[in-house]
């Protein structure tokens, strides 16, 4: 079975297999939904969480058969919560689980989405309250959402992003890229970027962040974090953990949660 299929879980529930690394992209997201809250809970009245690819709740880990609560769980069980919580996943079968599972949780301001991640936008803005902090997990298999898609969930808005960049996919297309590719990059320079960089034995990888982070820094994004790197058990790059945001304070806090891999590990910030 591969990584990213459904399983059923102890609970009867469907959930997600993922790999090892899964882990390691979730100790990020859980630390900073905790100092988030922490540190912003005497500014901001309201904070909303939003997940666009949410998944079912529960993640099976590959390598130890291990459940473990995913992004939307991570999120409601804050000690310090959200006021706000928006959950989309495409998979129907996804959100009625999370449903199920989000239950037991006192917050009664939880909003669910059963939609693609790019067509869910104009539906979650007329319901995002207007005046809000926000920290918004996007967390696709590979480049389903659309750069115009994250243009406009932001503009004017006081939100945080976490992206799951992928890396390792991106170099195996790049050279003939689908749609979907072209359309996850805020506009087509990297190409030409890329194939020289490629020409001149310089590090095609760290072309294709600068071309995202150009394109979150024209969206008002003056804090951009790409450290967190995961890779798999050959050391091979699988995907980056891009951190954006429109205050100083939001590196702070990522530089804060992200000096420090699941295993407690002192990471290096790459430049």
């Amino acid at each position: 079975m591969a990584t990213g299929e459904e399983i059923i879980c102890s609970d009867g529930q469907s959930g997600i297999k993922v790999g090892p690394w899964a882990q390691e992209k979730l100790h990020y997201i859980r630390r900073y939904c905790n100092i988030f809250n922490m540190g912003m809970k005497k500014h901001w009245v309201t904070r909303n969480y939003i997940d666009l690819f949410s998944g079912p709740g529960i993640c099976l880990v590959e390598k130890t058969k291990t459940e473990i609560y995913g992004s939307p769980l991570l999120a409601l069980s804050c000690e310090s919560p959200f006021t706000h919580h928006f959950f989309n996943d495409a998979e129907l079968k996804f959100i009625k689980a999370l449903r199920k599972r989000s239950a037991t949780y006192s917050s009664t301001n939880t909003t669910y989405f059963n939609k693609d991640c790019n067509l869910v936008i104009d539906e979650l803005l007329e319901k995002l309250p207007p005046y809000s902090l926000d920290f918004c997990f996007i967390d696709p298999f590979n480049w389903e959402i659309n750069f115009n898609s994250i243009r406009k969930l932001t503009e004017k808005r006081r939100m945080d992003l976490a992206i799951t960049f992928h890396i390792g996919n991106i170099k195996r297309v790049a050279d003939n890229p689908p749609q979907e590719l072209l359309d996850f990059f805020p506009n087509t320079s990297w190409q030409n970027e890329y194939k020289n960089a490629g020409k001149e034995g310089k590090l095609s990888g760290r072309v294709l962040l600068d071309a995202y982070g150009r394109g979150l820094k024209e969206l008002g994004y003056k804090e951009i974090k790409d450290y967190v790197l995961m890779a798999n058990r050959t050391n091979v790059p699988l995907y980056n953990l891009i951190f954006a945001s429109k205050h100083p304070r939001g590196a702070e806090f990522w530089d804060k949660i992200a000096d420090r891999s699941e295993a407690g590990q002192i990471r290096m910030q790459l430049t």
